[in-house]
């Protein structure tokens, strides 16, 4: 029987599927099936494409790994993210740039702006009074992209928040900005920048996906990720792993709301934080 051939994996992934291989070891190497009851949450075959895969895998998937083998799960989290930019930078490279249509323009994410641009999305055939109100509805979405779970400058309804004192900002996009060209049934990990502008200690937060249920056309991603421990007037990375749809030409839109343990919506009167990218041969 001819022997299976070696898994190629980029140098990143690589070293750290060694490093959570000598995390089980060091926890006794326990069985995959015996870390999977650990774990409740997952099976034991996800666990092993943890150390086997040739992708790596979401930060939900290897938080479970680290927790059934006793890790400190805020050092892995940030070393996860680590190793996150990195293949994300290099796919980055890998996507040529698309020439079938003009680049979107926007601020840039390290000048301070929101990171968020808009890709043109109407024909230049329509009627004056048809892009006139393309143009109102374009500066209605730009408006709502100021803010983390973002706000509509003096729209919001602070009455609804649940706690007092509760707010945060959008800061930037960490990787792919909206109007990125990305491959069909290609993953890539998106993260986002934001800051606890308020006075309340953010702990076992997340964003929850709002436009469920998604469709062929959509990005797949988990219905819900973690936001770390954050302190009022800090800033915090949340990173979501993505798979884009096989067809294409099309563009994903996938929208978050931050709740809490129980799927409470934290900030109601804010508006979502959103990804956008537009999936392309």
């Amino acid at each position: 029987m001819p022997r299976p051939e070696a898994v190629e994996r980029p140098a990143p992934l690589e070293e750290f599927m060694a490093e959570l291989r000598r995390l089980r070891e060091q926890a006794g190497a326990p069985s995959f099936r015996r870390m999977a009851a650990t774990s409740g949450a997952v099976s034991h075959a996800t666990l092993h494409l943890t150390i086997t895969g040739r992708r790596l895998q979401p930060w939900e998937t290897v938080r479970e790994f680290v927790r059934a083998c006793g890790g400190d799960e805020a050092q892995w989290h940030a070393r996860w993210q680590e190793v996150s930019l990195a293949l994300s930078e290099e796919q980055r490279r890998a996507v040529p740039a698309d020439h079938d249509e003009p680049a979107a323009t926007g601020p840039d994410p390290g000048e301070g702006g929101s990171g968020r641009s808009r890709v043109r999305r109407r024909p230049l055939w329509l009627l004056a009074p048809l892009a006139a109100a393309a143009v109102a509805l374009i500066a209605v979405v730009v408006v709502r992209t100021t803010s983390a779970d973002g706000t509509e400058s003096g729209a919001a309804d602070l009455r609804a928040m649940v706690h007092e004192g509760d707010a945060s900002k959008f800061l930037r996009d960490v990787t792919y900005p909206d109007g990125t060209v990305v491959k069909p049934d290609s993953q890539f990990v998106k993260v986002w920048e934001i800051r606890n502008t308020g006075s309340v200690e953010w702990r076992n937060r997340y964003l929850q996906r709002i436009d469920l249920p998604i469709g062929p056309d959509d990005c797949s991603t988990p219905e819900r990720i973690p936001v770390n421990h954050t302190r009022p007037q800090q800033n915090v990375q949340i990173t979501v792993t993505v798979r884009t749809p096989a067809t294409a030409p099309v563009d994903c839109r996938v929208r978050w709301k931050m709740v809490d343990e129980s799927g409470r919506m934290l900030m109601p009167g804010y508006r979502p934080i959103y990804f956008e990218v537009r999936v392309r041969e």
